[in-house]
């Protein structure tokens, strides 16, 4: 799954569309947020696929917060430290379709049963989902661009 952003009214190939999987936009979102929280306020729905988004205006000030933002070097910290947490993230966690028994109830239920369970392999374990985000300024750095030719925007 990913979240697809269409320009509005675009004026650049780059404000045309931007996309990016679901592990790779909920960071992005959450840190536009965290740099420009009265202008993201405005998306009641940045997680989502319900076609919220900002308009032109107010998505040229959020690119350019997110261009002072990468110049004076905090992207890139905050790269770093997003990749420190994640890297500190256990591994693998217990499987919460079985409750880590390895064995589930018949789909579409979950919990411990007496059939193979499917999500995990058997194992009673599987991959952190945490462990699956990612962060970089370079995506940051895309979307700024995007946002300066997309004459506002929408998720999808």
């Amino acid at each position: 799954m990913g979240m697809d952003v269409k320009g509005k009214k675009p004026t650049t190939e780059a404000g045309e569309y931007f996309r990016n999987s679901v592990w790779w936009w909920r960071p992005l979102w959450d840190y536009c947020e965290q740099v420009a929280p009265e202008i993201c306020s405005k998306v009641k729905l940045g997680q989502s696929n319900d076609g919220d988004g900002l308009d032109a205006r107010d998505s040229l000030r959020l690119a350019a917060i997110l261009r002072q933002e990468i110049a004076s070097g905090a992207t890139a910290a905050f790269g770093r430290y997003f990749r420190e947490e994640v890297l500190a993230l256990p591994p693998e966690e217990s499987c919460e379709i079985c409750g880590g028994t390895g064995k589930r109830r018949p789909p579409p239920e979950a919990g411990p049963g007496t059939e193979w369970c499917n999500a995990c392999l058997g194992k009673g374990k599987s991959q952190n989902q945490a462990t699956r985000y990612a962060f970089t300024a370079g995506n940051v750095q895309d979307f700024a661009e995007f946002l300066e030719g997309c004459g506002g925007f929408e998720i999808w």
